[in-house]
């Protein structure tokens, strides 16, 4: 601790020691009520009421958080000073012997509104016993409701203890003191200034650690839907990290006017107070809005905060979105930050190390662009030969991330991405219409070793956003709701990362439809670009697929793609959700139903971008948005399409019935214990759709459970079983209108949703309705007595229809409720050639498929099937329906009806 340091801790501190005498009285007054008799607490009471006036005061009149932040701390700071007055008054003989430091964000001057206060208690090495002048400062003040973090220790064993703990540590390096002898703490501040100077190096390396481990918690991305403020990537911390490592190694904080004028130029020492002042506003407000500690942007809070913070709703993107688009910007600039002060913080702990003098690789001499790259090494990574040169020609900008795609070992040189980031004006339309400077981008987006690191650390310089301005539209922006976990931008680099593991062979067990089609494919091209430009449609007004298949084609064909690629890439991406949504809302066991999706297709090469895209695309938008019952709906569309592109209604027929014959064939072999006769007759009463669409195992299970049920004589009875993360449940009960009704409101009184469910008929009048049932909130299941309980509700709807409608259980903090879905409901006539398909679209809630299937139920239409597509907050169930087995429901005022009801349905829950 310098004398510069111990110097302005006594100019923060004097100011608030001038405050502190009146409530020092006012303190003191109640201490000496309570020692009397006449009180109890009553200095807490006082302080708490007098804080709460003051958070509410700066709250009001300090738009700015870091003002804001400073202010509140310097509240805190009189509350600490008159309690120690006051003491000092009641405990003279004590007051000599302790001194009070200010620590962590207290120690730097700033508190939200619920921060904790860090104090350091110095006492003296062989002084009086302190505890009853500590208990006097700390009782008031957690009375109050403080959070108060405190240790106490001689100036010796402070530092000893700081040698061993590096939080305690990293919060002695903003000390500062606030009561008590000068030369207590001077000896603690010296001391402490010792082991700082002999523990660079260590220091450094544990910050690094603690960073790594922080950004791994919240999945290495600074764009998460609902970010941490503080710990998260891109917030608070990190901006703090790099104030720690400046004043460890310098002494002074960074943008101290006297501090060494190192690490970072004085206009990044301008962005990072920038970004500092932003993030400490959006905390304080946070702070305030929720009543207590929270660092999370949660979706709940964001459009109050966006609203406190002065945001509007412009231009199609509400203030909330905007807020967040703001904010991911900010921690994007963070990001560049950090890069650049680490690089430049290895470099002077280096110093001039052989690693400095490492030539630059072969491989790295030339590129697409020809030979001579403008490139060397400077301290082991990847620099400019020349930066003036860099700046006259911007295809030097794609030759440097060109170089780092082949060889992302070596990292960039902070001073090489300095000069990128300043002349991104310069790629002009000349520049995104150079052949040349495709040629790399192209070379770069397919072929780098570790894609996703490459494309964010060129969206970090702009230059992503200056080469393809329509993706540039979509940087730091969020769909406003609950499916997506990342922005937008975010969710096209982690989906490549996907795409990169495929094409590496390194999913084949996850994903071997996928695999084989990389494999196969010669020119890789056309899957990186499709997947890059996936989510452009965010930046048109017009979402159309039209729209986005002229603006795709564009740009694919500036990228260099030929005609046909590119033709094929845009169409694709124009309509990359209509596989998915085919799979998730459309009965695969009808013909019908694929015929028609590969009709669309066309043509085995966009069926298979498709999958692949929509494998990609899957695995990351949201938590739980790729799982089994996906993955076997997606394999049965690729090979239902593929068989229909190669030959037609006929080849596609031949496939289903295939499939059937050889499901029935090992449900046979599985059924070995059964008499020949008793088999078959079961086998027999089961329909050509379920053998379609069913696993072998499954029909067994089906056949085990009705015979034991038969044995019984029961009615109906229920197997359940925890599979995959879900929970699998099989009903065979006697069939009776409503009965998907009531099986739907008892997953939802046992407090889980439907994820799937195929309800099939057997020839003899059986129901057997299969359900994959999920947690309300996605997660995965693991808990025994939930399939217990579950089980026990199925079985009783099973057996009779309830006497009441079910209550759903209702899940604590459900955040469904916060988003506004306008209902909808679809009918298509032409989807299935035997029922007409009705999709009901609203916001989810618990029993919303009851309440759907209960309605159709009062209506006297049947259910054929019905599929679950959940979407966050969104629900789309789709139901092929029929008047009476067998009969397709074309009447219109019949369907206008069916169109009224559902929709009063989802209104009522809205």
């Amino acid at each position: 601790m310098s004398d510069a340091s111990a110097s302005e801790s006594a100019a923060k501190t004097k100011g608030a020691a001038a405050k502190a005498g009146a409530l020092a009285a006012a303190i003191l007054e109640a201490a000496e009520r309570q020692r009397a008799g006449q009180s109890y607490g009553e200095a807490g009471a006082r302080l708490k009421a007098i804080l709460a006036e003051r958070r509410r005061a700066i709250t009001r009149d300090y738009a700015r958080g870091d003002i804001a932040a400073e202010k509140f701390a310097e509240c805190a700071e009189e509350a600490v000073l008159a309690l120690y007055e006051a003491g000092a008054r009641l405990f003279p003989e004590l007051a000599n012997g302790l001194a009070i430091a200010a620590v962590g964000g207290f120690g730097r001057g700033r508190l939200a509104p619920f921060s904790d206060i860090d104090l350091l208690f110095l006492e003296a090495p062989k002084g009086p016993d302190i505890r009853p002048l500590l208990d006097f400062i700390l009782y008031p003040l957690w009375d109050a409701g403080l959070k108060v973090g405190h240790g106490v220790h001689t100036p010796a064993s402070a530092v000893d203890f700081a040698k061993g703990d590096m939080v305690a540590r990293t919060a002695y390096l903003d000390a500062r003191r606030l009561a008590g002898p000068v030369a207590l703490y001077a000896d603690f501040a010296k001391r402490y200034d010792k082991l700082r100077k002999h523990t660079k190096k260590e220091f450094a390396a544990a910050k690094d650690r603690e960073r790594d481990e922080r950004h791994e918690r919240s999945e290495e991305s600074r764009f998460l839907a609902e970010p941490d403020v503080k710990e998260g990537k891109g917030g608070l911390r990190d901006i703090h990290t790099i104030r720690w490592l400046y004043k460890y190694d310098f002494e002074r904080d960074i943008d101290d006017p006297k501090a060494p004028k190192k690490l970072l130029s004085t206009e990044d020492i301008r962005a990072l107070k920038k970004c500092e002042r932003f993030l400490w506003s959006v905390r304080f407000q946070l702070h305030d809005l929720r009543g207590r500690a929270d660092e999370r942007l949660s979706f709940d809070i964001q459009p109050a905060l966006a609203a406190r913070l002065g945001y509007h709703d412009r231009a199609g993107i509400s203030a909330a979105e905007r807020l967040m688009k703001h904010f991911f910007l900010n921690a994007m600039h963070i990001g560049r930050l950090t890069r650049i002060f680490s690089a430049k913080l290895e470099e002077q702990h280096l110093g001039l190390s052989p690693r400095a003098l490492k030539a630059l690789p072969k491989a790295l001499l030339a590129d697409e662009a020809g030979p001579k790259a403008n490139l060397k090494l400077k301290f082991g990574r990847l620099a400019f030969d020349s930066p003036a040169r860099a700046r006259a020609h911007p295809v030097d900008f794609f030759r440097l991330f060109r170089a780092f795609a082949k060889r992302p070992d070596l990292d960039f040189h902070p001073d090489a991405l300095a000069v990128v980031a300043a002349g991104v004006a310069n790629v002009t339309t000349d520049v995104r219409n150079d052949p040349v400077v495709a040629k790399l981008f192209l070379a770069t987006l397919t072929e780098a070793k570790d894609p996703v690191k490459t494309l964010r650390v060129m969206e970090e310089t702009g230059l992503l956003g200056k080469y393809i301005p329509s993706f540039g539209k979509t940087i730091g922006r969020i769909e406003y709701g609950l499916y997506r976990r990342f922005s937008i931008d975010e969710n096209v680099f982690q989906s490549i990362g996907v795409l990169k593991e495929i094409e590496n062979g390194g999913a084949k067990a996850l994903h071997p439809i996928a695999t084989s089609i990389l494999a196969r494919a010669g020119d890789k091209a056309p899957f990186y670009v499709a997947l890059l430009l996936h989510e452009t449609a965010w930046s048109l007004r017009d979402k159309s697929p039209e729209a986005a298949e002229r603006l795709v084609g564009r740009i694919a064909r500036r990228l260099g793609l030929d005609a046909d690629d590119a033709a094929l890439v845009s169409w694709c991406v124009a309509r990359r959700l209509d596989m998915v949504r085919t799979a998730e809302r459309r009965n695969l066991a009808e013909p019908h139903a694929i015929a028609r999706f590969a009709e669309l297709v066309g043509d085995k090469r966009r069926l298979d971008l498709l999958l692949v895209l929509s494998v990609c695309h899957l695995r990351v938008v949201g938590v739980y948005s790729w799982d089994d019952w996906t993955r076997r709906q997606l394999t049965e569309l690729y090979y239902g399409a593929e068989a229909w592109l190669a030959g037609g209604d006929k080849a596609l027929d031949e496939r289903l019935e295939e499939r059937a014959r050889k499901v029935r064939e090992a449900a046979g072999a599985l059924l070995k214990d059964w008499r020949a006769s008793e088999r078959d007759a079961f086998l027999d009463r089961l329909s050509g759709a379920m053998y379609r669409t069913v696993e072998p195992e499954m029909v067994a299970r089906i056949a085990d459970l009705a015979r034991a049920a038969q044995e019984e004589g029961a009615s109906a009875a229920v197997a359940a079983r925890l599979a995959a993360g879900d929970v699998e449940a099989i009903v065979y009960a006697d069939d009776r209108t409503g009965l998907l009704a009531d099986l739907a409101g008892a997953v939802a009184a046992g407090g889980a949703s439907v994820r799937a469910v195929q309800a099939m008929t057997t020839a003899d009048g059986k129901a057997v309705d299969i359900f994959t049932i999920q947690s309300a909130d996605g997660a995965p299941i693991e808990e025994p007595e939930l399939v217990r309980r579950l089980h026990a509700k199925l079985l009783a709807a099973a057996k009779a229809a309830p006497k009441s409608a079910p209550e759903p259980a209702r899940r604590f903090g459900d955040r469904r409720s916060i988003f506004e879905v306008k209902p909808a409901v679809r009918l298509d006539l032409e989807a299935s050639a035997e029922s007409v398909v009705v999709e009901a679209e609203g916001r989810d809630r618990p029993g919303l498929l009851h309440d759907l299937a209960a309605a159709l139920a009062e209506i006297g239409v049947t259910i054929i099937s019905a599929h679950v597509a959940t979407y966050g907050e969104r629900a789309v169930d789709a139901f092929y329906l029929q008047d009476a087995p067998g009969y397709k429901i074309t009447n219109k005022r019949r369907l206008q009806s069916i169109e009224r009801r559902l929709l009063s349905v989802l209104s009522s829950g809205a």
